[in-house]
């Protein structure tokens, strides 16, 4: 064998295990692909998008947003949870009618783990996209259990199918500004620490 064949031999070799690790990277990203999302995040609805797909804790720039009943791995909330009671397949039925226009719907959750003092606010919108709006909120203490949460969310009594709502619990250290916002298109614009989300819900209106 000449010095030339075996170097052509070498060769061949080296761009058969080129060529085969290639097609492995390319395969990782296929459709047969079953592993979690880790591509940059450029923007909030995409932080809020994959908590609520992937049921974890996503951190984007200031602010950290976990899915219903997460516990965040760090931070002044390690440990804490916020759990909603509604489970995605059951419409939030919008029955409390405030005028012929308009009616509300109760959405619970329970809170568990937190340590520090805290305030919450409500915000809900049609998806993470916006915009957000304020919504009324009443916590009930209860020293042998969670607190338990009742936010209303507001419907439109004339809706004709039912109307897709995603509710955001804003979790703030201490006492909550008094600049808070009543709308904003970011989550990040009511000046929050920690957000909870629910899954995608729908509200109907009884006929």
């Amino acid at each position: 064998m000449t010095v030339d064949t075996r170097r052509l031999r070498t060769g061949l070799a080296v761009a058969s295990v080129l060529l085969a690790a290639l097609w492995g990277i390319a395969g990782c990203g296929g459709s047969g692909s079953s592993g979690f999302d880790v591509s940059p995040l450029v923007s909030e609805d995409q932080a809020v998008a994959r908590a609520v797909d992937q049921h974890s804790c996503v951190a984007f720039e200031l602010q950290t947003f976990c899915a219903s009943g997460v516990e965040p791995e760090a931070g002044e909330f390690q440990g804490a949870s916020v759990t909603i009671q509604q489970q995605p397949q059951d419409p939030l039925v919008c029955d409390g009618r405030e005028t012929s226009k308009e009616c509300t719907a109760s959405l619970q959750f329970t809170t568990e783990g937190f340590t520090i003092p805290n305030s919450l606010l409500a915000a809900v919108a049609q998806s993470e996209h916006g915009p957000w709006q304020l919504v009324p909120l009443t916590v009930s203490e209860d020293v042998t259990g969670p607190r338990v949460v009742s936010i209303t969310v507001p419907g439109d009594a004339d809706a004709p199918s039912p109307t897709p709502v995603i509710a955001a619990v804003l979790v703030y250290v201490g006492t909550a500004p008094e600049t808070v916002p009543q709308t904003a298109d970011h989550l990040a614009g009511f000046g929050v620490d920690l957000v909870y989300v629910s899954p995608r819900l729908e509200i109907v209106v009884p006929r």
